[in-house]
């Protein structure tokens, strides 16, 4: 069944499957010698009832083989042609229904278990994330004004793009959710003089973070704590978020979102940069859900929309950045590529080749699947900021 699906499929390049049973097939037409070995015919049914969970976990346990090409290659014909997939196999288009319908249930983030999922990923060995990421350990979206800015440059402009939209002062006090190893709260601190607060729920991140502030001698402008998001009762005159909202899940939006504006003082203006996607709301991929970010959910315009609009609150400028995260996870899976041998010493084969394919999915789903990047700026008065958008790019 799985090949008699794959024939009524356009592939943009030629792909050639040797199934369990030594059997070669062959679907496209394009350029290109992308060649693949499925070796039991338990990976066959399972890539015919639930590609978008057993591709990954297939590739991870060498159960898809690649003979010739790179699993690069792999993932971005089966991206490209995904939509395809779910059209002409009824049995996984009711599987992606059910999901989607069931949503708010595969995204349990009460504050124990968000704190759970939150070191699943982010508590890693703290050497695996210094391997890929740039200096100052930025986990997020970069801002590139061209593809050919290095990582570190465009993590940089990123963060530069970010303060001059919320336009912070030096008696400014800003608060910094999901601070990550903070590189964001120490930029705000050094550049603008304003006193910060940052929050994670990451042991990790949090030390890391609390190290670094008293390195660069700010520990009277930055205070890192262990804390999550709605035990916070201070007032702010800025509130930054970055790359955190994804963790929150569906069901937790509107507290989550009322939260930060009850935050907010009459003048303040918060910024909430955030993976979303294009279209209508979908399910987080099963695969990603089980191995890399649980708890993760990816909104929809709509789904920010209909909540803001239930509260009242004032979004006064939306930015969608495209494939900024797609140039972003290109230099992440180079240095992932580079430090192959130690990612390997650190963890085990499958690990590397679960990293490797969560950051070449990732990047796909940017460039194929209609994932974007969304910076949405909340605004407690319509009249806190300058009429025109000039003031963010001077």
């Amino acid at each position: 069944m799985l090949y008699h699906v794959l024939k009524k499929i356009y592939f943009k390049n030629k792909l050639t499957i040797v199934d369990s049973k030594n059997n070669t097939h062959q679907f496209g037409s394009g350029t290109g010698n992308l060649k693949i070995r499925l070796k039991n015919k338990s990976i066959e049914k399972k890539l015919f009832r639930n590609p978008s969970l057993h591709f990954g976990e297939g590739y991870m346990n060498n159960e898809i083989l690649i003979e010739e090409g790179s699993i690069e290659e792999l993932i971005d014909l089966i991206t490209s042609c995904y939509d395809d997939f779910i059209k002409h196999n009824s049995i996984y288009r009711m599987y992606e229904n059910f999901s989607g319908y069931f949503k708010i249930f595969q995204q349990l983030n009460e504050v124990v278990k968000s704190k759970q999922n939150v070191a699943h990923h982010y508590d890693l060995k703290e050497d695996l994330y210094k391997l890929f990421l740039d200096k100052d350990m930025q986990y997020s979206c970069a801002y590139f004004h061209n593809a050919n800015i290095s990582l570190d440059q465009a993590q940089i402009d990123k963060k530069n793009h970010i303060i001059n939209k919320l336009q912070i002062s030096e008696k400014m006090k800003v608060l910094d959710i999901g601070c990550g190893w903070g590189g964001m709260a120490i930029e705000i601190a050094k550049q603008t003089g304003a006193k910060v607060k940052g929050i994670t729920l990451s042991e990790n991140q949090f030390e890391t973070a609390s190290k670094r502030a008293q390195e660069e001698g700010l520990s009277e402008k930055i205070t890192f704590k262990l804390q999550d998001y709605r035990d916070e009762n201070e007032t702010y005159d800025r509130i930054v978020s970055v790359g955190m909202f994804e963790h929150v899940g569906i069901k937790y939006f509107k507290e989550y979102l009322k939260k930060t504006y009850d935050l907010l003082k009459d003048s303040g203006v918060f910024l909430l940069h955030t993976i979303g996607q294009r279209g209508v709301p979908t399910a987080t991929s099963p695969w990603i859900r089980k191995y890399i970010f649980p708890g993760g959910y990816i909104p929809s315009l709509s789904d920010i929309i209909h909540e803001t609009e239930k509260l009242n609150i004032n979004i006064t400028d939306i930015e969608i950045l495209r494939l900024h995260y797609a140039h972003t996870l290109t230099h992440w899976y180079k240095n992932v590529q580079k430090n192959k041998s130690q990612i390997i010493n650190m963890f085990d084969e499958r690990f590397y080749r679960m990293w490797e394919f969560y950051l070449l999915a990732s990047k796909y789903s940017f460039v194929n699947m209609g994932n974007v990047v969304f910076q949405i700026q909340i605004s407690k008065n319509i009249n806190n900021l300058p009429l025109t958008r000039n003031y963010m790019y001077n």
